[in-house]
């Protein structure tokens, strides 16, 4: 076909990339969950000769953005090839749980495809460039122009020129003469002020989506206040005020991997040589952490075998076989479940040694016999991971750490010598307890008291149960905002201002080091330097930059028919990314008018609970297109949207239906307090927006279907060789 006759709009070519890139770069991450991905991943880690890469956008991308970090870059290849390789191998062997035979979604989900959604943005940097636009079109907009962070244009124009700035001008060299002069963020000019309230405000929305709105969010919270308990901060702060850089990062190594046992003192003291003996501090945090978790499960398990009307013991040394049973055996009853539509409990009691007649059993004990395959599957993953982390023999994870902090050496003394590492730790100890404070439901009269805080007063097991989401509690009538969390980085945020400044001015040949790093990062994001395509009705985003020319040839390899169809298919994905754009910058405008404190116009007097950001849309539209078990022994497989969490960790189960959920009524103490706990998961707005992506999800399906095979051709030959 003709070059000058494209058989695809620029519209059309960027729904097409778009596509593409979403759905590649998740099967790619979703691969690590066999062990074979790692052994053809390709460079730094080993590969047969002939072998071409099944990860291209990731081992690009881990080569052109990781590789080349001051410090990592030194790292030997034996770190990647002996022991991050083994580790990631064994983390595929482990076969953690999938959210198809848990009956909802995990959080090992949820954080895959939340990885998945954010490098999107990079892979297609990356491979299109950045969009840029006609000088004319430049000049008109003013380059000199004033930008107002009140004011919600000016902070979205601010970005999409900061960042057009960064990658084809100087504002790179601006930002790290001036971070050097000085720790202000008011001391920068308008479009860098502008650009950082930008970035703050989506910031805020990605911590309130984590922790308020995601199912998991609650429990995930859990972890993190379990683990910062656990964490001896003033031990750290001891050891990072030794003024010696050597004696420092020695003190810091011993603290955090010194093996904690008989042999381990021995080591410690040179009478004996033994790696493997006992955990370190780390694996010690870890271990505690999924003890902790396992041994609630453990009790809800017990609850479930003596429940009333519980299932037979035989469901459940069924159900308990199957758990611990192979790879292929959990494959094989999956493959079942979906093609026959049957609960995958139902397959398990129905191909047991003993098989058992599934039709005895009542909705009741089919729903029990459900939570305990859960929650044995929970158990599982936390013993495996344990293992793993924690307990692998040869220990690769403390020897891959050492190996980190001595390529890290130069740059850890050029930090310590520019910084007190003591305050720095001190600043984030204080935001990540105002971040579990601030991420809690508040109770009460609401008047900002917690019930659930209990800063620093851990015993020796976890604090009480609570959901999985925070809306999932019909007691909490303050649910957390987006504006809580606008509020925690603005009184946090200037505590990164100092450290940046302190290193750039205290360290100027690392901060030059680290200049240059981010020039090279920032060069592989100009594309060909063309413009993305003519400006027209003001879109210059379309199009699809480096790689417009090979799509619109890959697209013309089709029959004339399947390209009508898809054509289709990207005309309706190019207006929902529309949608999904106006609804983003609304919700932005939302937050700054209702966060202002001299606002009295907001449509959220209360606060705000859907936050600005694509790509929060495009991580449900991974998470609500994904396949569940049916509810019911015989009955359709469920979608994502259709159902809610896990069993928090604590054993209580939070997969509520939707369909439960939608005719909850707001009860009048909650109506007169102004605040509706269903906003957040499981509100109207919510329950719409993940059909519609799930739906929209399933619709590029059939394009990356179509298209799959001839696009990793062309990504393959993105594999990097050797060292760049």
């Amino acid at each position: 076909m003709a070059a000058s006759s494209p058989t695809l709009s620029a519209a059309q070519t960027h729904a097409l990339f778009d596509i593409l890139i979403h759905h590649q770069l998740y099967a790619e991450i979703e691969a690590f969950k066999y062990p074979a991905a790692i052994e053809t991943y390709g460079f730094p880690f080993r590969k047969e000769d002939g072998v071409q890469t099944t990860a291209p956008l990731l081992q690009s991308m881990l080569n052109k953005f990781v590789l080349r970090l001051p410090g990592l870059k030194s790292v030997a290849l034996e770190f990647w090839q002996e022991k991050v390789r083994v580790l990631v191998a064994k983390m595929g062997e482990a076969e953690l749980s999938e959210s198809y035979d848990k009956g909802s979604i995990g959080a090992r989900k949820a954080l895959a495809t939340a990885i998945s959604s954010l490098l999107e943005y990079v892979a297609r940097g990356m491979l299109g460039g950045y969009p840029v636009v006609d000088k004319k079109e430049a000049d008109k907009e003013g380059k000199e122009s004033e930008y107002d962070t009140s004011r919600p244009e000016d902070v979205l124009q601010a970005w999409d020129d900061g960042m057009r700035e960064l990658i084809y001008g100087d504002l790179l060299d601006e930002l790290f003469k001036q971070t050097a002069a000085t720790g202000k963020l008011e001391d920068h000019s308008p479009l860098v002020q502008a650009a950082h309230e930008f970035l703050l405000l989506n910031l805020a929305s990605f911590f309130h989506h984590f922790f308020i709105m995601s199912p998991d969010g609650q429990y995930l919270l859990r972890l993190l206040e379990n683990v910062h308990r656990l964490v001896p901060y003033y031990m750290v702060k001891q050891t990072l005020r030794v003024g010696n850089a050597a004696t420092m990062i020695n003190g810091m190594v011993r603290l955090v991997l010194a093996k904690l046992s008989v042999t381990g003192f021995t080591n410690w003291i040179g009478l004996t040589n033994n790696s493997n003996d006992g955990m370190n501090l780390m694996q010690q945090i870890i271990s505690t952490v999924m003890a902790w978790d396992t041994a609630e499960f453990q009790r809800r398990t017990q609850k479930l075998e003596s429940s009333r009307d519980a299932p037979s013991k035989a469901v459940f040394k069924a159900i308990k076989t199957y758990v611990y049973a192979s790879r292929d055996v959990h494959d094989a009853a999956r493959s079942i479940s979906i093609a026959e539509s049957k609960s995958i409990i139902a397959v398990i009691l129905e191909t047991a040694d003993d098989p058992i007649d599934t039709e005895a059993l009542k909705e009741h004990q089919h729903e029990v016999a459900m939570e305990y395959f859960s929650t044995l599957l929970s158990m599982r993953d936390r013993e495996e991971l344990t293992k793993v982390l924690c307990k692998l023999q040869p220990d690769l994870l403390t020897p891959a750490i050492r190996d980190v902090v001595s390529a890290f050496d130069p740059v850890i003394r050029g930090v310590h010598n520019a910084v007190d590492l003591s305050g720095t730790v001190t600043d984030a100890e204080s935001f990540i307890a105002d971040l579990i404070k601030v991420s809690k439901p508040k109770k009460g009269n609401g008047n900002g008291s917690h019930s659930q805080s209990r800063n620093n007063s851990r015993a020796s097991s976890p604090a009480p149960a609570a959901p999985a989401s925070v809306t999932d509690n019909p007691t909490a009538i303050g649910v957390p905002t987006v504006e809580d969390y606008v509020q925690l980085l603005r009184k946090h945020i200037p505590s990164a201002h100092k450290f940046l400044h302190q290193v750039a001015k205290n360290a100027p040949d690392l901060a030059n080091q680290y200049q240059e790093y981010m020039k090279a990062v920032l060069l592989e994001f100009r594309g060909d330097g063309n413009p993305i395509s003519a400006p027209s009705e003001g879109a210059k985003e379309k199009g699809a930059g480096s790689m417009t020319g090979p799509l619109q040839s890959l697209f013309s390899t089709l029959d004339e028919k399947k390209q009508e169809e898809l054509t289709a298919l990207l005309d309706h994905h190019e207006s929902h990314l529309k949608q999904l754009k106006a609804t983003s910058q609304s919700r932005l405008k939302s937050i700054m008018h209702s966060s202002r404190p001299s606002s009295t116009q907001s449509a959220h007097p209360r606060g705000t609970t859907h936050g600005p950001g694509m790509y929060l849309s495009r991580w449900h539209s991974l998470l609500d297109s994904t396949l569940i078990t049916p509810a019911t022994l015989h009955g359709p497989v469920r979608r994502g949207w259709e159902v809610k969490g896990e069993l928090d960790g604590k054993g209580l189960k939070t997969d509520t239906l939707l369909a439960n959920i939608k005719h909850r009524r707001v009860n009048s103490r909650d109506r007169n307090q102004g605040i509706n706990i269903a906003d957040g998961t499981g509100d109207a707005i919510e329950r719409r927006e993940r059909k519609r992506d799930a739906r929209e999800e399933d619709r590029t399906g059939e394009v990356w279907k179509s298209m799959k095979d001839g696009w990793v051709g062309v990504c393959t030959g993105l594999e990097v060789m050797g060292p760049m």
